[in-house]
């Protein structure tokens, strides 16, 4: 996506309708990981972006916000960038009847443990609601542009999978579901993906005026 220049801003929003473990930029798949994620019939990548790895799928909503490198929203500061991509989230997920907050710099606490799962912890300006993380971001730059990514949970995800695709015990699928939190458990009814994407892509619009 930087590969070349980026003269103006675009915005993306997508879902994945079959599972996939999507690492992290510091993250190398061996052969054993790609044996066992061809084994549970799981897609596996990796992303430009830094973090722990993702488990997409249906359950998940992701966003990927491309700027120039000059761009009046890409701070100086790495951290302080999510704080007005944290914020747009948190907003609207108050908006669709989900209470939200962005998590400040100040409050972060790593487990290191769980270092390896995007979910495992919340990081500067990520997401939480209802005592969980809802929304994960993560963040590449390079001379051509800065691109900012979003992953929202719809649904709870089978946290199961990410575990055996990682090589991780499976007792950490109980942990990532403890500090989890998702749309539909928080509206106590089903949620459509399609909808949440063109809202979440109208706000987005707004905020960076296309």
């Amino acid at each position: 996506m930087l590969l070349s220049p980026v003269l103006e801003p675009s915005v993306h929003v997508w879902s994945c309708p079959r599972p996939a473990v999507v690492l992290g930029r510091a993250q190398r798949p061996d052969e054993t990981m790609a044996l066992r994620a061809k084994s549970d019939g799981i897609e596996l990548c990796r992303r430009a972006t830094g973090g722990g790895a993702v488990l997409a799928g249906p359950w998940l909503l992701g966003t990927s916000v491309i700027l120039p490198p000059t761009h009046p929203l890409v701070l100086p500061q790495i951290a302080e960038s999510f704080r007005w991509f944290g914020k747009i989230h948190a907003d609207w997920l108050d908006d669709l009847g989900m209470k939200a907050r962005c998590v400040p710099s100040s409050q972060v606490q790593a487990d290191r443990s769980l270092a390896w799962a995007c979910f495992g912890n919340l990081s500067h300006w990520e997401v939480e609601a209802g005592g969980g993380k809802i929304v994960g971001l993560s963040q590449a730059r390079t001379r051509n542009g800065v691109l900012l990514s979003s992953a929202v949970l719809l649904d709870p995800p089978p946290w199961t999978l990410l575990c055996d695709v990682m090589g991780m015990w499976n007792g950490y699928a109980m942990i990532l579901a403890r500090r989890t939190s998702s749309c539909t458990q928080l509206l106590r009814k089903p949620v459509r993906a399609p909808v949440l994407a063109a809202s979440l892509l109208h706000v987005l619009w707004q905020r960076l005026g296309l």
